[in-house]
């Protein structure tokens, strides 16, 4: 009996490190956490700042699609997004917005991708060191 309950506890064991082993962000519920509210603010940022080269739509104009599987974004973690985006956009005036801007813009593109909004806000400290990987939408 006690070597069942052993072998049982075993099985669940490896059974929950299989099920929590490298999950992507948009997987694991709300790995990155962002808000809602977060996010229109990155809407409205990302409009005024982005929009011109990523199109409205994230799709693209002069600069890479920020949704979908051949996005700008997919694959890459959360702090290499961050990182790039803090430090080299807009084209035009580089890093010229502020940490609250670029975690609100980076919250909208999580949600666009289809991550799932939480309670918590996405803050500088969580972007510059998530190594939670961004899946991105179809």
């Amino acid at each position: 009996m006690k070597l069942a309950s052993c072998a049982a506890a075993l099985a669940a064991l490896a059974l929950c490190a299989a099920l929590s082993a490298h999950e992507p962000a948009a997987a694991s519920g709300n790995a990155v956490p962002f808000t809602a509210p977060q996010a229109a603010l990155g809407a409205k940022a990302y409009l005024r700042s982005c929009a011109s080269c990523h199109g409205a739509n994230l799709k693209g104009v002069t600069g890479p699609p920020l949704v979908g599987k051949t996005s700008g974004i997919a694959q890459q973690s959360v702090v290499e997004v961050y990182e790039y985006v803090s430090q080299q956009m807009p084209q035009t005036a580089p890093g010229s917005l502020s940490k609250a801007q670029y975690a609100s813009i980076l919250a909208f593109l999580l949600q666009k991708n289809g991550h799932k909004a939480g309670p918590r806000a996405l803050t500088e400290s969580v972007a510059t060191t998530s190594t939670a990987t961004i899946v991105t939408g179809p």
